[in-house]
């Protein structure tokens, strides 16, 4: 039979333990977090894409296909491919995708669920309007939806990374 005092430390040592590797894996995500947010607040930082989800049809592997989005301040550069459907107005461009470079507008950033950070900006391509929704969680993926004003809705999933020079 077991005494009393072995019981106390055998569960003494296992809630330390849990305590333990708790407060490792939470110092990791507080120092993930923190990076994250500051490369955002900097604003200067580029987005690239590995996966296009249209609106109809299946996923679209991006890599080695070129994508971006770069942010400088108050601007934006940005290409991204295009597959779906165009309802109205003007003909698809020459390069096949959703094309900006200009200033910001109505540019906001949030705090979204589980320490993720939400932007969204809109811009004009011709006389097309497009919304912009980017979901940055801590790890560094990214989820961006496009709405468009003439284009069926479409997603992309990447990665969040630093600007370079050559960007």
């Amino acid at each position: 039979m077991r005494t009393p005092m072995k019981l106390y430390i055998k569960y003494l040592t296992i809630i330390i333990a849990l305590f333990l590797l708790q407060s490792c894996g939470s110092s990791a995500d507080t120092t993930k977090i923190a990076e994250t947010k500051a490369l955002i607040e900097s604003g200067e930082f580029k987005i690239e894409h590995d996966w296009l989800n249209p609106m109809a049809g299946g996923r679209i592997n991006l890599i080695g296909n070129p994508n971006f989005i770069r942010f400088k301040k108050d601007s934006v550069n940005l290409f991204l491919p295009f597959f779906g459907e165009r309802f109205s107005g003007g003909g698809y461009n020459s390069e096949g995708g959703i094309i900006y470079n200009g200033p910001l507008q109505d540019f906001e950033i949030s705090s979204g669920r589980n320490n993720s950070q939400v932007i969204k900006f809109s811009t004009d391509q011709g006389t097309e309007n497009l919304n912009f929704t980017i979901n940055i969680y801590p790890e560094g993926d990214v989820s961006t939806r496009v709405n468009s004003s003439q284009r069926s809705f479409i997603s992309y999933q990447g990665k969040i990374g630093e600007l370079k020079e050559e960007d």
